[in-house]
């Protein structure tokens, strides 16, 4: 009886144990954050005469000049370095020696930089939102170059704007370069 008792009176325990560990509450607290990270943008345009698309002359003349003001404007996030190339192309490879481009800045300096790798380098960071100063501003076609075998051909100037973010030089992977061109504003944080 003593022995039924002492496992009646455990039983009786554990139960009572159970049933107030169960309905004990304790006080806890659970946070969680999420970081969210967004990568910023480099987008440009290629502005010439102030629009986005690009001048188209009928009927030119030797020894005319004509208007070709080209301006990058940055329509991204990041800041960013800003190159770029000009390349005037006749139609059925006639020598382009009767083609002058004049450069906005004179002979550059001001605000670009021949780079001597077929490029010309703005030489200051270009912010978001920003316009370069313009690169060039006329096209002229040499009238005592200008023969009969130009009759006809279509002119073609080629503008090509490239951007690279500014920081982490890294102009180096995206443009081969192991060094900007002398002249060009350094980054700084």
């Amino acid at each position: 009886m003593k022995k039924s008792f002492l496992i009646g009176l455990f039983v009786f325990s554990l139960v009572a144990l159970l049933v107030v560990g169960g309905t004990m509450a304790w006080f806890t607290d659970t946070k969680e954050a999420s970081n969210k990270f967004t990568a910023g943008t480099v987008k440009i345009q290629i502005l010439e005469n102030g629009q986005t698309n690009p001048v188209v002359k009928e009927n030119v003349n030797p020894g005319d000049i004509y208007d070709k003001e080209v301006k990058v404007e940055s329509l991204g996030s990041k800041r960013t370095y800003v190159r770029v190339s000009i390349n005037p192309v006749w139609e059925g490879n006639l020598p382009i020696n009767n083609v002058n481009l004049i450069f906005a800045d004179g002979e550059l300096g001001t605000h670009w930089v021949d780079g001597g790798d077929g490029w010309y380098y703005y030489k200051h960071i270009l912010a978001a939102g920003a316009v370069t100063e313009p690169l060039l501003s006329k096209v002229e076609i040499i009238g005592s170059l200008t023969g009969d075998d130009y009759q006809g051909k279509k002119l073609t100037v080629n503008v090509k704007a490239e951007a690279v973010q500014a920081s982490h030089e890294a102009y180096k992977d995206a443009w081969g370069l192991s060094n900007m061109p002398t002249g060009i504003e350094p980054w700084t944080e």
